[in-house]
């Protein structure tokens, strides 16, 4: 289906639709207002840092955006296949985001040393321990990240974008059982909303199901990024990883991914024919400016995730990533053909946006006197731009991982 509606949705699908987002809003603003936020967000709002803060954001919701479309204009040009093998596009970036946190690393060890700060006699102890950990985590990502190439070239764009937020209902169940930590009631709300956003959007115009197989994918990729995201988390938090820094786990967690996808690739080329130099030059040379492109994107975004999840969980990562749905929803139709922009598209992408705003709310043990949880005294400017600058970092999270592409 184009990005052309197909026709006027039935009226009871419309109200159905229209009562499912007045109920989630009329939700949204009542948490909103027992929490404080819509009395205090606008002095938070007028502070310089804050400012930032949303310049920041606009930013990432354009990374993301840009990631989704660009992966599949470059599937439409080869007719719904890649012309660049993901089985190669993946380790490039694999091996892109590996030489980054090497430089990183580098760099800030080398700005430690200039600051005369101590060093660590064996700051790689232990780091087995944390390869071991951290191996079911890479395998999880490598195949996760290969599989959304195959499933964003099959399904429509607005299908993808909406139906991987069931990844939502993965990451609570797992973040709950593995972790043995409580989510708020207004957070299984925005649950909720994201499981109803994607049953409408599997609704045609004519009020029929739409019965996509290539959905099918969407839910393993959602299961997997969820599964991987949750085992990362618990990984990074862990005690045994606590003593390295976020570059360090980055260094161990890409050269495990890098290493297991060149080790599955030389096995199946071997599988097919015997690997020769000239078949590598072949493969490289249908790298497109696109291909680079996706590749130099994903690994900003991997780079800017590992760090956004050290400070928040893999589930305020995957709902409040899903912001970024409803603007694809608007923007794919003029970019891409396989999409679809009718009421039902836009009401189904606009419930999961809410859903995202719901979930932003911060839990109410968080709230303090003088914060935007509490009900005691008025929030002073600093305490204003404190949890609003936290509500920033909760977003920051695909993926897609978001969405499943990036970690």
């Amino acid at each position: 289906m184009t990005g052309k509606a197909s026709g006027r949705a039935p009226l009871y699908i419309l109200g159905a639709l229209a009562a499912s987002l007045a109920a989630s809003l009329v939700f949204l603003f009542r948490i909103w207002w027992q929490r404080g936020l819509i009395s205090h967000m606008w002095v938070g709002l007028q502070s310089p840092s804050c400012a930032r803060g949303a310049l920041a954001l606009i930013t990432y919701l354009v990374m993301l955006v840009s990631l989704d479309l660009s992966i599949k204009v470059e599937a439409e040009r080869g007719g719904g296949h890649y012309k660049t093998s993901p089985l190669l596009l993946v380790p490039l970036v694999e091996g892109g985001k590996l030489l980054i946190s090497l430089l990183l690393y580098g760099f800030e060890k080398c700005l430690s040393s200039a600051r005369g700060a101590k060093q660590q006699d064996s700051s790689w102890a232990g780091s087995m321990e944390v390869a071991k950990l951290m191996l079911p985590v890479a395998v999880l990502y490598m195949v996760n990240n290969c599989l959304c190439f195959f499933v964003l070239a099959s399904v429509r764009l607005d299908a993808y974008a909406v139906w991987r937020n069931l990844s939502i209902l993965f990451n609570a169940v797992i973040w709950v059982w593995a972790l043995q930590r409580r989510i708020e009631f207004h957070r299984w709300v925005a649950v909720f909303a994201c499981m109803l956003g994607s049953c409408f959007n599997s609704l045609d115009t004519d009020g029929s199901i739409i019965v996509d197989v290539a959905l099918c994918g969407v839910l393993v990729t959602a299961f997997i990024s969820s599964l991987a995201s949750v085992c990362n988390e618990g990984v990074i938090k862990s005690p045994t990883a606590s003593k390295f820094d976020i570059n360090q786990i980055n260094i161990l967690l890409y050269t495990e991914t890098l290493s297991s996808m060149v080790v599955a690739g030389i096995c199946y080329s071997a599988a097919r024919a015997p690997p020769s130099l000239a078949a590598v030059q072949a493969l490289f040379a249908t790298i497109t400016p696109g291909a680079w492109q996706i590749i130099c994107m994903q690994i900003a975004m991997g780079i800017a995730v590992s760090r956004v999840l050290k400070y928040t969980d893999a589930v305020a990562k995957t709902v409040v990533g899903s912001l970024r749905d409803v603007a694809i929803v608007f923007f794919a139709p003029h970019v891409v053909m396989a999409t679809r922009f009718d009421s039902i598209a836009v009401g189904s992408a606009c419930l999961v946006g809410i859903a995202g705003m719901i979930y932003s709310v911060p839990p109410a043990k968080e709230a303090t006197p003088g914060t935007l949880g509490s009900t005691g005294a008025p929030l002073d400017e600093a305490a204003a731009r404190t949890l609003l600058s936290a509500s920033f970092k909760r977003y920051a999270e695909s993926s897609p991982s978001a969405s499943g592409l990036v970690k």
